[in-house]
């Protein structure tokens, strides 16, 4: 079900695809004296890397352009901890204390779950660049996202593993939001291909580090193929190293989440190998290489610092042209034709999700790398 049913005529639609909503922009008179906007995600934590990369794009924007209309804009930034209790408080936080009428956030999914009803209510839009449970997709009419859905990428994954030898596939997924919403979407991809069979499904707590019970049953099952689904770099990091002390003869895959220098310090040797689908970054962009070089040193380029830089370009634009009402942002978003970012070509569909590619990565040397196999 569509999170907004709108009844449009076909001439009103006509204008608004080539383009009319950037025929204007607001005074700045109409504008608050000064715009706050608001953040929401894990600053701390096993999943900081995500949400300090998302920060960081969004700091290059605004470092680029710190006002809207002549209007300064301050970013106030909560942490989330990538969970729902607090990412609840501080989105509460931000908007009755702060009254911000824009968050970006959550950065992990069970974030972004959780604030969603919060935001609705006070009707305060959302754009998450880094939630990619399929939940998000029906979470609110101001629920937005620049990062693509699980069954997108569950799809993929599914399909590469059943064009290649190894199809009798072992999941481990961790009892959180993301990671359960993606075991769904690789469980159901899976039915599309005969060949491939599921010979373990394994479920283990958020705090656990320990995976050799469950890597064991798998290897009892001759799994030859094994998708590690847990929330934290360092979470999958164990996963890959426990593989290998075993003596797991297995190939080993991964979402976004294997992302992060946490997962090699971890898995060391171990990771060579592991192959990860994920929205990767893309090099012709215009303006990618000048983005990059500004970018922290100590962070280096990722995915989710440039499409944090890409939610604060496209809040600003709506911002200037509709005025900082949530409302309007929201209809502007629905509304807006492809934004062209340093991290891909943006377009909402009628759920707020994004039209964002997916891509493969291999583990080499210590990094992940593009690869078109």
């Amino acid at each position: 079900m569509f999170k907004r049913i709108v009844l449009i005529t076909f001439i009103f639609s006509a204008l608004m695809l080539t383009g009319c909503t950037e025929d204007k922009t607001v005074s700045t008179s109409e504008l608050p004296d000064v715009i706050r906007l608001g953040y929401v995600g894990p600053l701390t934590g096993a999943a900081a890397a995500y949400g300090q990369d998302i920060k960081a794009g969004i700091d290059l924007y605004f470092s680029e352009h710190p006002t809207i209309g002549d209007k300064p804009v301050e970013v106030i930034y909560e942490d989330g901890k990538c969970n729902g209790a607090d990412a609840a408080v501080a989105a509460q936080k931000l908007i009755t204390v702060d009254k911000v009428r824009f968050i970006f956030g959550g950065g992990c999914s069970g974030e972004t779950l959780s604030m969603a009803p919060i935001a609705e209510e006070n009707k305060v839009v959302t754009i998450s660049s880094g939630s990619s449970s399929p939940e998000v997709t029906t979470a609110g009419d101001y629920i937005f996202r620049d990062y693509p859905s699980d069954s997108k990428v569950a799809q993929d994954m599914a399909a590469y593993i059943a064009s290649h030898d190894r199809k009798k596939v072992a999941l481990l997924t961790e009892q959180t939001d993301f990671a359960q919403g993606y075991r769904m979407m690789i469980k159901d991809s899976m039915t599309a291909y005969a060949e491939l069979e599921l010979v373990a499904d394994e479920a283990y707590g958020v705090d656990n580090a320990d995976f050799r019970t469950l890597l064991t049953k798998a290897k009892q099952q001759e799994a030859n193929a094994l998708i590690s689904i847990g929330q934290s770099p360092s979470t999958n990091g164990f996963v890959v190293k426990q593989a290998k002390e075993l003596g797991l003869d297995v190939q080993i895959y991964g979402p976004d989440t294997l992302s992060g220098q946490e997962f090699f310090d971890i898995a060391k040797d171990a990771g060579e190998g592991v192959i990860q689908f994920m929205v990767v970054p893309d090099p012709t962009q215009p303006g990618y290489a000048e983005k990059i070089s500004k970018l922290p040193e100590a962070q280096g380029a990722s995915i989710f610092q440039l499409l944090g830089y890409d939610a604060a370009g496209m809040a600003a634009l709506a911002i200037e042209h509709v005025g900082y009402d949530a409302t309007a942002i929201k209809d502007y978003w629905y509304d807006m034709p492809i934004y062209k970012g340093i991290g891909g070509d943006h377009k909402f569909d009628e759920n707020g999700d994004d039209t964002t590619k997916i891509g493969m990565r291999i583990a080499k040397d210590g990094e992940f790398v593009m690869t078109e196999e």
